[in-house]
């Protein structure tokens, strides 16, 4: 007679803050999301208590309480994680984008996934499958929205895995490469160019190229801000905030007020990383490459450069949060060749 799965979870479990039958139901939903060539490490945390700890390295005969130093690093990492992503809530609340649902940092040899579930609860997970990662992501959304259903909390389109589609409960297959519809608004046609905007120092330009780069990397229907940051104090910033497609994006925030935010945000990422990647050190080997803060409107991206310098971009449309963090991508792959 075959093992349940339920059964099989709460073996391969630890419940760092007492088992419930609750907190055993949530093991047995997570551990399908569990293997060793995929996401490897999950943690489900209240806050940051740690409330299921899942480890693909722990053998079910290994007992419910067996721990593995592996298991205790991301069990710490997530929780410095949760401390980190607080600090962060009050820019986007100044910004009426919406509570931060969904982080990812990449780092050469893996990444890290943290989904906002519901309210102050959270779910970490950990994989080393970089040539995966995106169908990974995708999966990881799919069970968190199946986490938020049955307490009646409505679906998430973390990342736009599911692009415009109202999210339905089934098996999630690798997210197609092809580009999404565009959108239904005649204005989205409109081009880009006539209403960039620039935020940089008086009399200064970045190096040649780089800015001709910058300003075609913004998209109605993608990457609607970009800056350089060539040092913590320097930094060359584009936008297209006053495109007419984009207004309705608008409606209580200004331009002006976005762009003094971004700024501000730009100006504080270089320490948030800093502090992800002394967390990260436990776990995964090499620094940050890229970062993005998945909010309920939209997303903002962090993308590191060699000599330290940086590029921050932000799409305002949730829809369009994984076609902008591969323009973000190829843009930082195009000046770090440069």
């Amino acid at each position: 007679m075959s093992d349940p799965q339920g059964a099989t979870a709460r073996a391969t479990a630890r419940f760092p803050d007492g088992e419930t039958p609750q907190m055993a139901q949530l093991a047995a939903q997570l551990h399908g999301l569990l293997h060793s060539e995929g996401l490897a490490h999950l943690v489900l945390y209240d806050g940051d208590t740690a409330k299921v700890v899942l480890d693909a390295s722990v053998a079910p005969s290994a007992g419910e309480f067996a721990l593995s130093p592996e298991s205790v690093s991301h069990e710490r990492t997530g929780r410095q994680l949760y401390y980190i992503l607080e600090e962060l809530e009050p820019d986007f609340t100044a910004l009426r984008t919406g509570a931060l649902i969904r982080t990812v940092l990449r780092v050469p040899t893996g990444a890290v996934l943290y989904y906002l579930v519901e309210p102050g609860f959270h779910l970490y997970g950990a994989t080393a499958a970089m040539d995966r990662l995106d169908e990974l992501d995708a999966r990881m959304a799919e069970c968190v929205n199946g986490l938020r259903l049955p307490a009646r909390y409505s679906p998430l389109n973390y990342g736009s895995w599911f692009n415009d589609e109202p999210w339905v409960s089934k098996p999630v297959a690798a997210p197609s490469t092809s580009a999404p519809d565009p959108l239904p608004s005649p204005q989205a046609s409109l081009p880009a160019g006539p209403y960039v905007a620039e935020n940089r120092p008086a009399a200064r330009a970045p190096a040649p190229g780089i800015e001709d780069a910058l300003r075609s990397a913004l998209d109605v229907q993608g990457l609607h801000y970009i800056a350089y940051h060539q040092s913590p104090t320097t930094a060359w910033g584009y936008d297209i905030f006053d495109h007419p497609g984009l207004g309705d994006f608008f409606r209580v925030q200004t331009p002006e007020r976005r762009r003094s935010r971004y700024g501000r945000m730009g100006q504080l990422l270089p320490g948030v990383t800093q502090r992800m990647n002394l967390s990260l050190r436990a776990i995964l080997q090499g620094e940050l490459i890229q970062v993005v803060l998945d909010v309920e409107q939209g997303a903002v991206y962090f993308h590191a450069l060699p000599g330290r310098r940086f590029l921050m971009g932000v799409t305002l449309d949730q829809s369009r949060v994984t076609e902008a963090d591969q323009q973000v991508a190829r843009l930082g792959s195009e000046l770090a060749e440069g």
